[in-house]
């Protein structure tokens, strides 16, 4: 292990919580400047999931998921980027293909990308933020060293716009079972089922290891997500999904379940050679694959419905009628053929999740969602 750390960031509390993780560890400065950075991701691309690179983050870093553009439905979810990369290796991970910095970055002025946050909220104190630091790095991967988890959850707790989520593939929750977080986080996993989550999550928790973290956050009154994306297809894959769901209900209390998203298996074309280069003996690209209209790798549409009305099937069976599923990334098609209907706009989207939490958490005060005032609320993406 070597932690590299940018000029000024020797003595932040991030730099001095590695260092005592990792005593034994190669600490080497960087300079604070673009040609230092990267010659430092050129001379470590191919070994990055073992060194640490601590920075600060620059720029805005807290902004709206990118998603995708229409005609596909997207519901404005927000992101903070407290991190990025990931030590797990998942052979469909995205960040391979979208990310040029290999190391794993963990930004040392966490401060400043909270008071994004609270500025951000603050302009709008009627809508209901829902914030989540998983999109580019696994939000608890390394949080047991970081602790980055732990502020973010008591920041939360003294917002009344926002709602934290914390999206994992590991069982790292420990840490975080007697922070105060007074109903105002998430903590949700990736699932898939056992076999493939061997086959595709490596170095991850496997699926009993994630279930006992679920009881775990349970216990400590945290609600709880699950994002069955991507979904793969593989030989029996029907049975694989349906006992997935079925033993996850012997674990989760559905009562405090605030969401569950489906997705499918979708990337840009050019990652398809990444991914051959670097796991070779995959079988993550057998199926045969269509561009589709966000110019996205995607199995055929009528095969994708197929796979999303089974486990629909089988989340409603097991969990109940009053779980809220959304799809990541699909059209108005697919919402109606699968569920029976689809949100008007990306708007509406946005609007749901807040009535449903308002109403499934009336404990939590959420701000009353007004359907007009959420067609009003000022998002915008990078490709509008």
């Amino acid at each position: 292990m070597i932690i590299h750390i940018t000029s000024g960031c020797e003595n932040t509390v991030i730099a001095r919580r590695f260092m005592t993780a990792f005593p034994r560890a190669g600490i080497r400065l960087v300079q604070d400047n673009e040609n230092a950075r990267q010659a430092l991701f050129a001379s470590v691309s191919h070994t990055g999931k073992h060194h640490i690179f601590i920075t600060n983050a620059k720029g805005e870093h807290f902004k709206v998921c990118p998603g995708t553009p229409a005609p596909y439905l997207c519901c404005y979810y927000w992101t903070l980027h407290a991190a990025t990369n990931c030590p797990y290796d998942c052979t469909y991970c995205i960040l391979q293909y979208y990310l040029n910095n290999p190391l794993l970055t963990v930004f040392a002025n966490q401060d400043e990308l909270m008071d994004q946050i609270r500025q951000r909220i603050a302009e709008e104190p009627q809508r209901l933020f829902r914030v989540g630091t998983g999109e580019l790095a696994d939000s608890l991967a390394l949080d047991d060293i970081v602790q980055i988890g732990p502020e973010l959850i008591r920041f939360a707790a003294r917002q009344a716009n926002m709602i934290l989520e914390l999206k994992t593939k590991s069982d790292k929750v420990d840490h975080l079972l007697n922070v105060p977080h007074y109903g105002k986080t998430v903590i949700s996993w990736s699932l898939n089922p056992p076999e493939r989550m061997a086959r595709h999550e490596f170095c991850a928790a496997d699926f009993s290891g994630r279930m006992r973290a679920l009881r775990k956050v349970q216990d400590a009154g945290y609600m709880t997500a699950f994002h069955f994306d991507p979904m793969l297809i593989y030989e029996g894959w029907e049975d694989g999904y349906t006992l997935t769901v079925k033993n996850l209900f012997e674990h989760a209390d559905a009562k405090r379940i605030a969401w569950i998203s489906i997705g499918s298996l979708r990337f840009p074309p050019e990652m398809a050679e990444k991914v051959r280069h670097k796991f070779p003996e995959t079988d993550l690209l057998d199926s045969e694959m269509i561009r589709g209209r966000d110019n996205k790798m995607r199995y055929f549409k009528p095969l994708r419905v197929k796979m999303y009305q089974h486990l629909y099937a089988s989340l409603r069976k097991y969990g109940g009628e009053d779980l809220f599923i959304y799809f990541c990334m699909e059209d108005a098609d697919v919402w109606k053929r699968v569920m029976g209907f689809a949100p008007d706009s990306n708007e509406h989207l946005d609007y749901l999740f807040a009535e449903h939490l308002s109403q499934k958490f009336p404990e939590l005060c959420l701000p009353t969602p007004e359907p007009d005032l959420y067609r009003q609320f000022r998002t915008r993406r990078s490709w509008e």
